[in-house]
């Protein structure tokens, strides 16, 4: 059996970057920002709770294509609208994880760096994860698969000679491939830290936008990657895509740090009474916000009632 020192090496990188890299940015996060361990936690729990969710449903999306239950009118536009759908499917699952992450852990995410914390939990354990069960399974497989064994074990000998046919394939291929796995998980780890930034955003500011942001944007990467697989595009070039969002992912982290912290700057030099105030406005403009929703629902109450047949109106134009 040949060997290839440099792809093996590469492939050893690959795997320090992936279980490093967050274990790493984790600590950094929390000592930086002074974050609670509890919310690098709870970024690894909604990442597993969104994947329980996630998978079974795509799973399902993918045997209704499969059984021809959907179907798109050409075959042109299947790739686009197949990677659209997977797209949002990852952003509505996962962003909606992080939503009720932030929300639960109230306080403890009340400062910027919660943000970043909860985003390196997310996507740290996604990383160590796709390690473990795609690099690491691989490594273990080609340096120690033992033909006598699975011979013994009662394995056929042509599965066995495929696997060593698989073995020498893999020795075969060029030392940049033990890189990929790696680069990207640097990529989708910017990416993780960013829509969390933006959920995180949607959830202390109380506005909705930022949400689906997050989501619209998450789509867009997934389906941007799963487009480029779908047209038979090789896997560095679409790496080479996707590092152009990772740019845009940090340039945009930098301006939210930045602005988070001079407002929490500023909020530090406040006094208490200033403080005190600022919530008293903050939640008279919340109740500001109620009045107004209610006051806008008893106004369509009332024109129900002035106008019976105004739900039949509105029917009728829908079909339309």
């Amino acid at each position: 059996m040949t060997s290839n020192i440099p792809l093996f090496l590469a492939y050893i990188l690959s795997v320090l970057v992936m279980i490093g890299l967050p274990i790493f940015l984790a600590v950094f996060f929390t000592r930086r920002f002074k974050v609670s361990w509890w919310v690098v936690l709870t970024g690894v729990l909604t990442f597993i709770v969104s994947q329980a969710l996630h998978i079974p449903a795509l799973s399902g999306i993918n045997a209704l294509f499969t059984k021809g239950i959907l179907t798109v009118t050409s075959d042109s536009w299947f790739p686009i609208v197949y990677s659209v759908l997977i797209g949002l499917l990852a952003g509505i699952f996962e962003e909606t994880a992080r939503w009720v992450g932030f929300k639960l852990l109230r306080d403890k995410a009340a400062r910027f760096g919660s943000s970043l914390a909860a985003g390196i939990g997310h996507g740290g354990i996604e990383s160590i994860f796709l390690c473990v069960v795609g690099v690491g399974a691989t490594l273990a497989t080609v340096l120690f698969y033992n033909p006598g064994t699975q011979l013994a074990a009662g394995t056929s000998t042509s599965e066995v000679q495929y696997m060593l046919a698989q073995i020498e394939a893999f020795w075969s291929a060029p030392w940049s491939l033990g890189l990929l796995s790696g680069v990207e998980r640097v990529i989708a780890l910017t990416t993780h830290l960013f829509l969390s930034a933006l959920v995180w955003k949607a959830v202390v500011d109380r506005n909705v936008l930022w949400f689906l942001l997050a989501v619209l944007y998450h789509m867009i990467v997934d389906a941007v990657a799963v487009f480029l697989q779908q047209i038979g595009w090789s896997y560095w070039p679409i790496e080479g895509v996707l590092a152009i969002f990772m740019l845009l992912n940090l340039f945009m982290l930098y301006t939210f740090y930045k602005e988070e912290t001079e407002i929490e700057q500023e909020m530090d030099e406040m006094t208490d009474e200033e403080l005190a105030a600022l919530e008293e406005a903050e939640d008279e403009e919340g109740i500001s916000d109620e009045d107004e929703e209610e006051s806008e629902k008893e106004s369509g109450d009332a024109l129900e009632i002035d106008h019976p047949e105004g739900d039949r109106v509105n029917g009728e134009s829908a079909q339309d």
